[in-house]
């Protein structure tokens, strides 16, 4: 395989139709707070990621899900609690505490990563859904921003998001004419 044909992968945790409608409510109460150039999150790629790959080869993916086959991983419910904007990344999202059974997991597959000599994040591990992508900082000041994170923070505070994990999943971030797909290639039950 030439590296032209690597894929660009992701490890994460898909969402199910409840909660991808929850955070399309959200998104719609967000948006008219936001700059003209901020997209909006396709719901059909809300997900959690665990870990970023980058480009990936097929001998690459078949190590992965081999090495993945043989972990012990556990189910657990992953709380959203919070709206965050990430300033650098342009991002806005929904982020939570990490569990104990994510970190885990997160740590298992920064090992095979760096195993495999795929990408490895420089940052702390933060589980997050992207709602908004392109989203500026106000050049005044943050306070729109900011009010509009706090009002819908105490929103999901009174009925938190509370995401049940169950699978893992492989994704091919996919670049097409309707702009980025999530692919799903390989997923495994955890226990």
């Amino acid at each position: 395989m030439s590296k032209n044909d690597n894929k660009r992968t992701f490890i994460g945790f898909s969402l199910s139709a409840n909660h991808q409608q929850r955070l399309i409510d959200i998104q719609q109460q967000l948006a008219p707070q936001l700059n003209a150039t901020a997209t909006v999150v396709h719901s059909t790629n809300l997900h959690i990621t665990a870990a970023f790959l980058g480009q990936t080869s097929e001998a690459d993916i078949q190590k992965i899900d081999a090495a993945i086959s043989l972990m012990t991983l556990k189910c657990f419910t992953q709380e959203l609690e919070h709206i965050a904007f990430w300033p650098k990344a342009e991002v806005l999202c929904i982020e939570g505490i990490t569990k104990i059974e994510l970190n885990k997991i997160v740590e298992q597959l920064a090992q095979l990563a760096n195993q495999l000599n795929l990408h490895q994040s420089q940052h702390d591990y933060r589980p997050h859904v992207s709602l908004f992508r392109h989203v500026k900082k106000p050049s005044l000041n943050q306070t729109i921003i900011d009010e509009a994170a706090i009002k819908t923070t105490e929103m999901i505070k009174r009925v938190p998001i509370k995401v049940d994990i169950t699978e893992l999943t492989l994704f091919e971030s996919k670049s097409t004419s309707m702009g980025v797909e999530y692919l799903a290639l390989k997923s495994w039950p955890l226990s």
